[in-house]
């Protein structure tokens, strides 16, 4: 079968890091100021913890892609449309730049779900998924030139996905992605993570919240 998955996937990664370089240019930079504000940081959470409101997250909800999830806070939706060999496919993307937030342990959280054309790609039709999953992830490792580090088969509802965690500039960052089928529909969650803060909670509370709702038919 051929491997469209890694169609999707790979460009879908040239997209978001082509529209996100910057996060990987400042977090040499960042990390570095990181520390000389350590001691002045644990100074201002002792004065002022009690003053901090509790920590409210963002729900969003597309019925008309049938799915939500709980990010940080409000994301930004970036729809791109791009060509591939299997005819044009549109990003639907929502992003949440967290570099900018102090507070958050995460550079980056994403989530994006992709239509395929159904005579080419449907999970119901598919004899073997891993096969699908497989051009996926390794396309997907390819195009950052990083390095797989885990691999998981992972299921939600009854629909079966992957967990990968990719290492990203040798020690820099960490990628760590979900991806379902649910018949010719891709939907993936994505994270980006200074490596020194990996296994942090809000990367197990972004990725566990997704699920999945009833569509909504939009033609009424």
């Amino acid at each position: 079968m051929p491997q469209y998955g890694c169609i999707e996937l790979y460009l879908y990664l040239k997209v978001v890091f082509l529209r996100n370089s910057t996060f990987f240019t400042l977090i040499e930079f960042k990390m570095k100021k990181q520390i000389g504000k350590v001691f002045m940081g644990v100074v201002v959470v002792l004065l002022f913890s009690h003053f901090v409101k509790p920590n409210e997250w963002f729900w969003l909800e597309s019925k008309q892609h049938g799915y939500k999830v709980e990010f940080p806070d409000k994301p930004t939706e970036r729809p791109q449309r791009i060509k591939s060999a299997i005819g044009e496919l549109k990003l639907n993307m929502f992003i949440y730049d967290a570099s900018k937030a102090p507070q958050d342990d995460n550079l980056m959280y994403m989530v994006n779900y992709t239509e395929y054309p159904d005579s080419v790609v449907n999970a119901d039709k598919m004899e073997n998924l891993d096969v699908f999953f497989r051009g996926a992830i390794d396309g997907a490792v390819k195009n950052v030139n990083g390095k797989l580090l885990s691999e998981k088969i992972i299921e939600l509802g009854k629909y079966e996905g992957r967990e990968v965690k990719v290492d990203f500039r040798d020690g820099l960052a960490v990628i760590r992605m979900r991806m379902f089928l649910v018949q010719n529909k891709m939907y993936m969650l994505q994270t980006i993570t200074e490596t020194s803060k990996d296994f942090n909670k809000s990367i197990t509370r972004f990725m566990d919240s997704f699920q999945f709702i009833p569509i909504e038919n939009t033609n009424k």
